[in-house]
């Protein structure tokens, strides 16, 4: 029997949902940084700019705070992939390393070699 490609034990209609509801976040987190950057608006009083502030703070972090909870709900719902599902070579991905291949090491040893000599020319 063929596995289905699609159907890896996610939630397709909840995954849909989910990545709407990454967005809305990030509009929120955004409206959050943007209360901050522009501080306390000009008002009549400073306790009045105070006031309008804090609110409007109060508020944008009440909507992170609700798309975050949506956002935690629909990742619930979405399930995970089966174990299953082949990586082929992508799992192998992790056993190689980059830094051995890259001569870092030795580059800066000769630089280092080389600013020593050119030191006494200057």
């Amino acid at each position: 029997m063929m596995a289905d490609p699609l159907n890896v034990g996610v939630n397709l209609e909840a995954f849909s949902q989910a990545i709407h509801s990454i967005q809305a976040l990030r509009s929120s987190v955004t409206r959050v940084f943007d209360c901050l950057k522009d501080g306390m608006k000009n008002k009549e009083s400073q306790e009045a700019r105070e006031r309008s502030f804090i609110s409007d703070f109060q508020d944008n972090l009440h909507s992170v705070n609700r798309d975050l909870n949506e956002l935690e709900r629909l990742s619930n719902l979405v399930g995970k992939p089966s174990e299953n599902h082949p990586l082929h070579n992508s799992g192998l991905l992790s056993l190689d390393p980059v830094h051995d291949k890259t001569p870092l090491y030795s580059q800066l040893l000769q630089a280092y070699k080389w600013s020593n000599k050119v030191r006494p020319l200057l």
